[in-house]
């Protein structure tokens, strides 16, 4: 088996996953402000004043059920991001779950939280069609 990331890569890798965490918390923090002003104004009845189409409700209702789901898919990657700066400190990031072999950098640099390489996901994929 061939050796895994150098120091230098791994600290890059690090790098990255910390700056894309950063923007992540940003980005919640943006949708939960958002999300706290629109209750605030249905809580001042500032929504009320005026005779809403069903569409009109409708729409606002998916919006925030939109912003919950939103919210929900970051808080899960959140945990990989998490999860991936953890293998980097007990020296497994970027080694495949499944075939124990190095993940190509090319794959890491487009998912910076990839626990499988191409292989050990073809791998998952056909265990998961066998129903294994």
């Amino acid at each position: 088996m061939s050796k895994g990331l150098t120091k230098k890569q791994l600290q890059y890798f690090k790098d990255k996953l910390i700056a894309e965490k950063q923007k992540v918390l940003e980005e919640m923090g943006d949708l939960q402000q958002g999300n706290l002003k629109q209750s605030i104004s249905d809580a001042a009845g500032e929504n009320s004043r005026y005779s809403y189409h069903l569409g009109d409700v409708a729409s606002l209702s998916y919006g925030r059920e939109f912003s919950m789901g939103l919210a929900e898919r970051q808080q899960k990657y959140l945990e990989q991001i998490d999860s991936a700066l953890a293998r980097i400190e007990d020296g497994t990031y970027g080694i495949c779950k499944v075939t124990g072999e190095p993940i190509d950098i090319e794959r890491l640099e487009e998912v910076l939280v990839a626990k499988y390489s191409v292989k050990g996901k073809e791998i998952l994929e056909r265990r998961k069609r066998q129903g294994l």
